[in-house]
């Protein structure tokens, strides 16, 4: 083969991958955009019911720009999100009409998970479902620990994380009390912030959670746990 004939070949080679990859990047591009298209206003984790009643609103789209992004986790993690209103309801027994949906966010939770698996608030919400539709069982206590695992110092989760972890049976465990205990130990750090949090999950923990508690913040900040008994009696 002549010189001109390999230079030929060579640059044939060159425009065909330079092709290629040109169709790649541009379905690539078009995928990403059919994505951003459909996807709502950008939905975080919230427990307040206003914005989750109104991230709820963009829960169809949310989902379907998730299908569209197929893989991707923070797509999957904001579809998740749009549940909020029924995950957090001060009443955490569903209704029957509420199953459904509970379990909707369910599937759709588990999938966020799976391309997200580090992202505690999705732990946090799992953990949510199980107790709006089973109870505090073995399942939502095995999802509270991954949200500590996965993030321990996300503090935006932290008022309902200790909500829920204090009316678990998993707070027998002793691994799981260093877990809890690392939540109040914040809400000491951060009392300004937290310890309203930490009054609420005290008035709604069973007599163990509260004895947890106390003996916690015993050893922490003592009047901390006046100010919280102080707050309980006055309601």
């Amino acid at each position: 083969m002549s010189v001109t004939q390999i230079t030929v070949y060579n640059n044939s080679r060159f425009r065909a991958a330079v092709v290629v990859f040109a169709i790649v990047l541009g379905s690539l591009a078009i995928w990403v955009l059919a994505a951003e298209t459909v996807r709502p206003p950008i939905i975080g984790f919230t427990t307040d019911p206003q914005s989750a009643a109104l991230s709820y609103q963009h829960r169809d789209a949310a989902i379907a720009a998730a299908r569209i992004g197929l893989v991707r986790g923070d797509l999957w993690s904001e579809a998740a999100f749009t549940y909020g209103n029924m995950l957090w309801s001060e009443d955490n027994t569903a209704t029957n009409a509420e199953r459904a949906p509970i379990e909707q966010s369910r599937a759709v939770a588990e999938l966020a998970i799976a391309y997200a698996p580090y992202d505690a608030r999705l732990w946090l919400v799992l953990a949510a479902n199980y107790f709006r539709s089973e109870g505090l069982n073995e399942r939502a206590s095995a999802a509270l620990k991954m949200s500590y695992y996965t993030g321990s110092n996300t503090i935006e989760i932290v008022p309902k994380r200790l909500l829920l972890a204090l009316q678990s049976q998993a707070l027998a465990d002793e691994e799981f009390q260093a877990l809890v205990r690392h939540d109040i130990r914040l809400a000491v750090i951060r009392r300004a912030e937290l310890m309203p949090a930490l009054i609420v999950a005290y008035s709604h923990a069973p007599g163990a959670g509260r004895e947890f508690v106390e003996k916690t913040l015993t050893e922490l900040d003592p009047g901390m746990l006046a100010a919280i008994r102080s707050h309980g009696q006055r309601n």
